[in-house]
């Protein structure tokens, strides 16, 4: 293994490791200290996708950037977020501010990190090396999720020491990416466009709109379910992302070798299949059976729906199998994941007023109906 790509895959644990922080801590901290309801929690997840709306032009900034300069200034931002959060947030309104700092740093990760880790592997073993991007990524939400558990599971501490902790892990990772190689992407960066769009990437726009929806629905309303239904806590739903994280450990390097085996269509086709029958199941488990019995199985969708979203890699696999030159790949995820948060930004605003008008149950069948227009649209892809 290259030692960039190494030092990449660590930088990838660290982030995950504090996205799990903010991830389980946020919806505890929100409802109990913070006194949010479902309909303004679903709101709120305008201002967090914000970034990701921007991507396009964030992107479009970051591909000009020396890509070990673009991945440290991802992490000094992430960690003024969570300085932030300890230490100035005591309102809502504060808390919005720097919950948008760090979703900014997060959404710029996401174009580096994939591109740079395609770039390493080569062109024969795309899925292989973001199956391991996804493998140590839940080796840090397994390290997120103890944290977190320890700290406010074990030492009963608070939330401002929780965020501290979440900026300290940041820390090696900012170092760790300053000594990346220097020629990473720099072919890419001196000749590529800020922005781009091109015919030929559509079904990758119309991927990107698709799981835009279904992603928001279940990061939103699924925890949100077993926090204001069901009283789970912080550490429940951090004990729930670590079991998902050591089972993909094991799991996501086989998800990427089978998409290099079998093809992007065909796993995207599965995965659509999968949500449409765990969005089911979330809609229906709550009124048919009892409150214990109905936890447990929620808790396995739940660990079930993280695992599902490292088959999202596909997507990005497929767009570096059809994409036209390489320096294209960062705008292109850029300009995705901007109409993949134009869905986001929407889709809780009308899950809060399904959930709070209609039902949960009524949130969990618009994600089947997303999943059942998915699997059609993928089945044009070509083998």
């Amino acid at each position: 293994m290259k030692t960039s790509l190494a030092k990449l895959l660590v930088t990838v644990l660290l982030l995950g490791a504090s996205s799990t922080i903010f991830m389980s801590v946020m919806p505890d901290y929100l409802s109990n200290e913070l006194g949010v309801d479902g309909e303004v929690r679903g709101a709120l997840e305008i201002p967090r996708e914000l970034p990701g709306f921007f991507l396009v032009f964030i992107a479009g900034f970051l591909v000009k950037v020396q890509r070990r300069k673009a991945i440290t200034m991802v992490f000094a931002v992430g960690i003024a977020a969570f300085l932030g959060f300890a230490f100035i947030t005591d309102s809502l309104l504060r808390f919005v501010l720097f919950m948008v700092l760090w979703s900014s740093a997060m959404h710029a990760f996401i174009p580096l990190r994939d591109t740079t880790a395609i770039e390493l592997a080569g062109s024969g073993r795309r899925g292989w090396v973001l199956g391991r991007v996804g493998a140590f990524r839940s080796l840090g939400l397994i390290l997120g999720t103890a944290v977190v558990w320890f700290l406010m599971s074990q030492l009963k501490t608070d939330f401002k020491i929780t965020w501290i902790v979440g900026a300290v892990i940041l820390l090696p990772g900012m170092a760790i990416s300053m000594g990346l190689s220097s020629s990473i992407g720099e072919t890419e960066r001196i000749t590529a466009r800020r922005f781009v769009f091109r015919k030929k990437y559509r079904l990758f726009y119309a991927l990107c709109m698709l799981f835009g929806a279904r992603k928001q629905i279940f990061l939103t309303f699924a925890p949100w379910l077993l926090v204001s239904v069901y009283g789970q806590k912080a550490p429940q739903l951090a004990l729930a992302m670590g079991a998902s994280a050591l089972i993909g450990i094991f799991l996501k390097p086989v998800f990427g070798k089978l998409i290099d085996k079998l093809g992007e269509r065909t796993i995207l086709m599965a995965d659509a299949a999968l949500i449409v029958l765990l969005s089911t199941a979330y809609a229906v488990v709550p009124s048919l059976a009892g409150p214990g019995t109905a936890l447990a199985l929620l808790y396995c969708f739940f660990i079930m729906d993280e695992l599902l979203f490292s088959l999202s890699m596909a997507r990005t696999t497929y767009l570096s199998r059809i994409i036209e030159n390489k320096s294209e790949m960062v705008p292109t995820i850029g300009l995705g994941g901007t109409i993949d948060h134009i869905v986001s930004m929407a889709v809780p605003v009308i899950g809060g007023i399904l959930w709070m008008r209609v039902g949960s149950w009524a949130v969990f069948a618009m994600a089947g109906f997303v999943a059942v227009i998915t699997f059609f649209t993928v089945s044009t892809m070509r083998r």
